[in-house]
Order: structure tokens, then sequence, then C-alpha cells
């Protein structure tokens, strides 16, 4: 059972990066993003496979300035693209040697690459996830990528498998071990992106697919992996995210900043141009009551 009381958020701002270029390459279509807090650098994953890095500077409670860093495709150690040969970049995570972990939403493929896009080496996917046949959809592939303090990376796809109930979510780690949790209280939801705090907590960015058809409304979800029972669904907290005079961003990427401050990104066309939308949130666990 959710409990929508107990976790508050609140958007503090928002940034619409409206397509500069670096190195050459647009910024569009971010779908993921990671925080590298040792060197204070914002990653950004994008569908067109490019890797995108950016300097935030945040005064209070405002981003103060985005700016973009350095940009490069996504390639194998050949100089090849990884977006010719069927990788469809859709979320990242960091690792410690400051690596990143990027998932495919086709494939589906797990694999670390360089902070310069170059391709290292492949990652297992979770069992689970391996068959595309499993897949609801041929679009609904991992969506997903987080990396756990204990658990390792965590994955899931967009919707749940096929022979999952359909308001019924799951998380799954490569340890072959996966959390489910009821979305009902919402509705119909998606997963988009997940992160992971220090403590072991996680907060998972969903959108409701059963909105009004207009309006593409995101929600954050706080789970703790530690504290599910197996073979029961896992206890949420939940909350809308209402972002000030925007609702056609269909926001996907989710990057912890602070154990309390979160940034999110849009990756499509709002008010019929291509442009990025930034938000600043706190996400705050409240007692529930």
């Amino acid at each position: 059972m959710a409990e929508q009381s107990s976790l508050q958020v609140d958007v503090l701002d928002t940034l619409v990066l409206d397509a500069p270029r670096v190195d050459g390459l647009k910024i569009s279509e971010l779908s993921g993003l990671a925080y590298d807090h040792m060197q204070d650098v914002l990653f950004a994953v994008s569908d067109k496979g490019r890797l995108f890095s950016f300097k935030l500077d945040l005064t209070g409670d405002n981003i103060a300035a985005l700016l973009p860093l350095a940009g490069h495709r996504l390639v194998d150690p050949n100089g090849a693209r990884m977006s010719d040969q069927g990788f469809n970049a859709e979320d990242i995570a960091l690792y410690e040697d400051g690596t990143l972990a990027i998932v495919s939403e086709t494939g589906p493929q797990i694999a670390r690459f360089s902070r310069q896009g170059v391709w290292i080496e492949n990652v297992n996917v979770p069992a689970a996830l391996r068959d595309p046949a499993a897949q609801r959809s041929k679009k609904d592939g991992l969506e997903s990528l987080a990396l756990h303090p204990t658990l390792g990376l965590l994955s899931a796809p967009e919707e749940p498998l096929e022979h999952r109930e359909r308001r019924t979510q799951t998380i799954y780690a490569a340890t072959g071990q996966s959390f489910s949790y009821d979305t009902a209280e919402i509705g119909t939801t998606s997963i988009k992106a997940m992160d992971a705090l220090p403590d072991g907590r996680l907060i998972v960015l969903e959108r409701d697919v059963a909105a009004d058809g207009v309006s593409l409304v995101p929600w954050l979800r706080l789970l703790n992996p530690g504290d599910c029972t197996k073979g029961l669904l896992c206890k949420t907290q939940f909350a809308k995210v209402e972002i000030p005079k925007i609702s056609d961003a269909d926001f996907e990427g989710l990057a912890r900043l602070t154990d309390e401050l979160f940034l999110i990104v849009s990756d499509d066309k709002i008010d019929g141009e291509q442009r990025s939308v930034f938000g600043l949130l706190r996400v705050r666990a409240m007692p529930a009551g």
C-alpha cells in the first residue's frame, strides 16, 4: 500500500535549455541523467546516442546556470556509432571509478562507457529481462538504470513484462533479486528513470499513462528494497510532480544531487518545439500520519 501523504515534493525551479550545441552536437532528446558528486559534473544521455556533460550552478533553491561542457557520440572502440548498431540509449548511472553504465532499450543491453562516450564492455542484463519477447511491446524495453550501494545495477522495463499484472511494476537486480510494487492508487504508470540514495532507498520517476491525453503527468515514488518482504508487494510513498506552466513535457531523466535535491529532465517537444526542460526538486519523506 502506498501512502501519498508521506512524500513531499516541491518544485523549486525550472530551466528550459533551448537546444544549444556543444562540440558540434545538438543537445536534445535527453533521456537519462547522472550526477558525479566528486567532480561536480552532470551527465546526460540522449536518445540520439550522444553523451553530454554540464556544469550545474545552484544558488539557493534556483538553477543559476547549466553550462554545457562537452558532447560526445556513443561509439565503439573503432569509432563506429553505437546508435548505428541498434544501441538506443535510455538511462545512465555512474560507477565509482567514474565510468558510466548506459542502458539500451533495444537488445536489451547494458554497457560500460568512458566519460568520452567510448564503449568499454557489455554488462550482464538481469536474467528476467534478457528476452525481448517477454516485453509487453517492442517499445517497452529497459528504460531505467540505477547503481545501488549493495545490490549493484538495478533496471526496470518501462511497463511490466507481458506475464505480469499491468499495475504491478518490478525493479530487477543483476543478483537475481526483484522488488515489486502496486501503482493502482496512481493508475497505470510507466517507469522512466530511477536513482539510489546512499542509504539504499530508491527514487523512481514514473509517468501516468492514463492521463487526459494532453498533460504528461510525472510522479516520484520512494521505496526501500531493504524493507520489502519476499513474495509481497513493497510499501512505497509517492507524490505528483507539478511543473508550473508546463504540462506537455515528457520527463525521462532523474539524478540525485543531495539527499533531498533531485534534478529531472524532459526529452520531447514542448509546445511544438524541441526543448529540454530541467526541474529542480526537493523530495522529503514525511512521517505517515
